[in-house]
């Protein structure tokens, strides 16, 4: 298999990671926060998510370099410690009053998902790859972030992200055509 299916097949699982994480919104705003179906939903959208989240950087390489890769691997970390906290809360009920593991954990995931988030957006508008509309759902993840009663909707903006971007890497519409051509990874 070469590079160009890699990517195509971490496009399509981010994208199926997007549909996980924007499961959460419905899930939480109907059975409650931290609840059994959307908690499943987070732990899917994580995992997913963690591991499809270098193909975001990896489908615009070419024009995000270094950035791009800290973005990239800042988001696959963050979401895998996302997943083990998860995991935790899913199957041991609250445990965040464990203290400093936890504490610590929930920083470096939370922080890590925050600042790849960022850097990706701004590499991903200044490469000019994908619609410069798509920075549109980036921005909308981070005020509904900001913003306490817009904080039930995070999971959709946030997953929507995935979701377009992963669309646009699995079937390769959504490029600019220029950008096409001068990609390290034509897809």
């Amino acid at each position: 298999m070469n590079v160009e299916k890699v990517v195509k097949v971490l496009g399509f699982i981010a994208f199926l990671g997007g549909i996980a994480r924007i499961g959460m919104t419905p899930s939480g705003l109907i059975w409650g926060s931290d609840s059994t179906p959307e908690l499943a939903c987070a732990f899917a959208a994580s995992i997913l998510m963690s591991l499809s989240s270098i193909a975001l950087f990896m489908s615009q390489s070419k024009k995000t370099g270094v950035f791009g890769l800290i973005a990239g691997l800042l988001l696959a970390l963050g979401n895998l410690m996302l997943a083990g906290i998860f995991y935790g809360i899913f199957s041991y009920g609250d445990y965040s009053k464990e203290g400093l593991f936890v504490s610590v954990s929930n920083s470096m995931g939370y922080g890590g998902l925050l600042l790849g988030t960022i850097i990706l957006l701004i590499v991903t508008f200044r490469a000019k790859v994908f619609p410069r509309w798509y920075a549109i759902a980036f921005v909308l993840q981070l005020v509904c972030l900001g913003i306490p009663f817009l904080g039930d909707y995070f999971a959709l903006f946030w997953g929507l992200t995935y979701v377009l971007m992963g669309f646009s890497i699995f079937t390769g519409k959504g490029y600019r055509k220029e950008a096409k051509k001068n990609s390290a990874i034509s897809i």
